[in-house]
């Protein structure tokens, strides 16, 4: 199942959901949202799938949830890690202050431990001075962080962590239905 639809800030704004955050870059409250997301492979490479949920509590306690998944016929743990947080980023359409939780270490030590920084520094070389993998999502992950304040957490994966595991099972479905995969274009074996 692919959901791909954004929360909607102006149907928040109207129904009174902002939260009271400082203000954001167009001049707005800044809305506080939590994403958590899981990427899948069978195999590595193999049929793969991302799950990913954003949550945002509104002022009066209510808490919007939209889930995301998609599936893919070839593609790699890392790559769907990357792309169930791209999803969930390019999901918001005003600037947010945005927390990632996440069981890669891969994507949480890109940005905790400044890899992103010396990749860029090295023209998207590594410390090794080889060519980083999945570029093509890490300038899109990049793109879509841009307008956003964006902190990510690392959480043990298959832990017990009901997020997470629910956007395991998210991205475990979607890599085990081939009647709805995609092809990962950006995949090179």
């Amino acid at each position: 199942m692919t959901m791909q639809q954004g929360l909607s800030f102006n149907e928040l704004t109207e129904a009174g959901l902002v939260s009271e955050g400082r203000a954001g870059r167009g001049g707005g409250a800044v809305m506080e949202v939590t994403l958590y997301s899981d990427g899948s492979s069978r195999g590595n490479p193999g049929p793969g799938g991302y799950g990913t949920i954003l949550r945002y509590k509104a002022p009066s306690g209510a808490v919007h949830e939209k889930e995301f998944s998609e599936g893919f016929s070839c593609t790699t743990n890392n790559r769907m890690e990357l792309l169930g947080c791209i999803v969930g980023l390019e999901a918001l359409k005003r600037p947010c202050t945005v927390t990632v939780y996440s069981d890669s270490q891969y994507l949480v030590n890109a940005f905790n431990q400044n890899w992103v920084a010396g990749w860029l520094r090295r023209g998207w070389k590594n410390a090794q001075k080889q060519p980083v993998k999945n570029v093509d999502l890490w300038k899109r992950l990049l793109a879509a962080k841009e307008p956003h304040t964006v902190t990510f957490v690392w959480v043990k994966g298959h832990a017990g962590h009901p997020e997470n595991e629910r956007c395991d099972e998210l991205a475990t479905t979607a890599a085990d239905n081939p009647s709805c995969h995609k092809k990962d274009t950006g995949f090179r074996n």
